[in-house]
């Protein structure tokens, strides 16, 4: 009777514990079945960690096309198919670049920037990061393409080649002494290739175009008509100097004491006195990338950029537009007003030793606003326009002047921008300028070289005979070899008209090949030096 009694009831325990773990597994499995399959990405939360996923899904990094949903599956391949075509079409544009003069400034982009990413997102890919990575990265590199496309037929339309190619060699001038300093300092520039390009825009500078080395440059379509608009190449190179080397601007905002632009704060509040007046830090800091680029455009040019900014700010009828602080909705416009942007660029001459240029153009400016006071800026307030003095404004912007002219500024190296060998236009690039403005109003092409002091001459030309602008800047121009194209100088290459022929001597030729191959080392000599090299 025991044994039976233990046997029923090893027998009941069995079955209780089947019924238990048919219970268990049986709910589980049920669960599953009513509900959506879980992804891998988004495993359901009553499901233990160790089954998070089913064993049948493999992960995305293992079978890049395996993805869980056939949908994402079919974009994988699209994607990479896309990837693919870009691929090739940069590498057809690239070889097309490498064999015309005037492009070849982009080949750099479409054989080592554009293959790098189409790598990054490949690798996106395989590493399971999904289709959406690669699709923006195919996005990315088809505008990359696009541009460079349009840059490119331009350049080889002949009614505009040798235009572009005059404003490249500009632009290149403006760069070269900033490309200089970043190589000497170890400062980690990652732009050096301005590319012009006629647009409907206004005049702009694309510095989302900064990873690929090109900084394309939108013309507008008067551009070639008169050479008023030139000097502004130089502000929007600083626009590109500010962003391409990594850390500048925010460094400099911190050695100034200016916020950062994306902390502008609301426009000013009547108080009970009548209106707050302005905390001039904040403003001065929603402003900082546009005074930067004036200090920037006016040691590139001289008086030559205050005539610009003098002649494209005025405006006839509306001479309290000069005075007004702009708005973006309820914060400050990153623009100052002309009036001050006016009065930094005259700063800036003072600093440089152009004293008289920068005092004629204060007078002329204030002869333009005849009636106006120009001792106050005026700011909107609930609708209205209300008066503050210039003085503290005009103090503290003499003061970023003189520090990001004088230095010394940790994010330059412990230099200002003086420092930059090439950079600052002085007494001397000023005659250069005068003298290209002399040749210019009599109607001949300049022998000045210097492209920036060639345009500077321009302007001034202009500013002394408007009438006389559009043959002024064609005469300037026929002095600058057009970048890219081949074009040559004549005066300086070619004999003027009626020159009479210089026949070489014979002799002295003679005599100069003998004392070079009497200081030349011996050939054995030179032979184990090349062996060596």
């Amino acid at each position: 009777m025991d044994d039976i009694e233990k046997y029923v009831g090893a027998l009941l325990g069995v079955i209780w514990l089947i019924v238990k773990v048919a219970i268990k597994y049986g709910s589980t499995d049920e669960a599953r079945a009513g509900a959506p399959p879980a992804s891998a990405d988004k495993p359901r939360r009553r499901t233990p960690p160790a089954e998070a996923a089913p064993r049948t899904v493999a992960p995305r990094a293992a079978v890049p096309f395996g993805a869980p949903r056939a949908p994402d599956a079919a974009r994988l391949r699209a994607a990479l198919l896309r990837l693919g075509e870009l691929e090739r079409s940069a590498a057809a544009l690239g070889e097309a670049a490498r064999h015309e003069r005037a492009n070849r400034r982009f080949v750099d982009a479409l054989t080592r920037f554009v293959p790098q990413e189409i790598a990054r997102a490949r690798a996106a890919v395989v590493a399971g990061r999904g289709a959406r990575e690669a699709e923006a990265a195919a996005d990315d590199i088809e505008l990359v393409l696009g541009e460079i496309a349009v840059l490119a037929r331009q350049r080889r339309d002949p009614s505009l080649v040798r235009a572009l190619g005059d404003a490249d060699a500009l632009a290149d001038a403006c760069y070269a002494p900033v490309i200089a300093f970043a190589r000497a300092e170890g400062l980690p520039l990652r732009s050096g290739f301005p590319a012009t390009q006629l647009t409907s825009f206004d005049l702009a500078i694309w510095t989302g175009f900064i990873p690929t080395s090109i900084a394309p440059i939108f013309l507008p379509a008067d551009f070639f008509a008169t050479p008023l608009r030139w000097p502004a190449l130089a502000h929007e190179i600083g626009h590109d100097f500010l962003a391409s080397i990594d850390g500048l601007e925010p460094a400099l905002r911190r050695e100034l004491g200016l916020p950062d632009a994306g902390a502008r704060p609301r426009a000013l509040d009547l108080d009970d006195d009548g209106a707050a007046a302005p905390e001039l830090k904040p403003v001065f800091g929603a402003w900082f990338e546009e005074i930067f680029c004036d200090v920037f455009g006016t040691m590139m040019f001289g008086p030559a950029y205050v005539i610009t900014m003098s002649e494209l700010f005025f405006q006839d009828g509306a001479p309290y537009a000069s005075l007004a602080v702009q708005r973006e909705a309820r914060r400050y416009d990153v623009h100052p007003p002309p009036h001050l942007r006016v009065l930094i660029g005259c700063m800036v001459l003072e600093r440089a030793g152009l004293s008289e240029p920068a005092r004629a153009l204060r007078e002329a400016w204030a002869r333009r606003h005849a009636g106006v006071s120009l001792d106050h800026l005026i700011w909107p307030v609930r609708g209205a326009w209300l008066p503050f003095p210039l003085p503290p404004f005009a103090e503290l912007a003499a003061s970023i002047v003189e520090r990001l002219y004088a230095g010394p500024l940790l994010a330059l190296s412990g230099f200002g921008l003086q420092d930059i060998s090439g950079l600052d236009h002085g007494p001397h690039e000023h005659q250069e300028a005068l003298r290209a403005r002399d040749a210019l109003l009599a109607g001949r092409v300049p022998a000045v070289r210097d492209a920036r002091a060639l345009l500077a001459g321009a302007v001034l030309a202009a500013h002394q005979a408007p009438g006389q602008a559009f043959m002024i800047l064609t005469l300037a121009r026929a002095a600058i070899p057009a970048l890219g194209t081949g074009e040559r100088r004549p005066d300086a290459f070619t004999p003027a008209a009626g020159a009479p022929r210089v026949a070489l001597d014979r002799r002295a030729v003679t005599e100069a090949l003998l004392f070079r191959e009497i200081l030349l080392p011996p050939r054995a000599l030179r032979a184990r030096r090349r062996a060596r090299l």
